[in-house]
């Protein structure tokens, strides 16, 4: 367990233009690469409620963080009817747009806070 990887998560989740509560809090493990990069550990699966969505998040999340974006994501999956795995996460004015499945789904920012 590594105590500083939470809150260096959190910074680079800013300093990529992504908000701090993308992720839920609680992250034990963090490796991020200067490419971008990264993978996370929870100590267990989390589901949240973000707008009409719940969204389950796995003990191990790994993708690709680019300015405003998050691609090749694995790990988080949103359900409205039926689960869909969330492809990329794409920062837009007043909110985020999320690649589920077949389609994007938008939500404002203020569903994402840190928790």
């Amino acid at each position: 367990m590594d105590p500083t990887a939470d809150p260096r998560t959190r910074e680079v989740l800013r300093d990529h233009q992504l908000p701090e509560g993308l992720l839920p809090a609680g992250i034990v493990e963090a490796e991020i690469g200067d490419d971008g990069r990264f993978s996370v550990t929870l100590p267990k699966r989390i589901e949240r409620k973000h707008g009409g969505y719940r969204v389950r998040y796995a003990t191990q999340i790994s993708g690709q963080l680019a300015q405003g974006r998050v691609q090749n994501l694995k790990g988080v999956e949103a359900k409205q009817m039926m689960w869909f795995k969330v492809g990329g996460i794409a920062a837009k004015s007043e909110g985020l747009a999320f690649e589920v499945g077949p389609v994007t789904v938008a939500l404002p920012l203020s569903e994402f806070p840190l928790v």
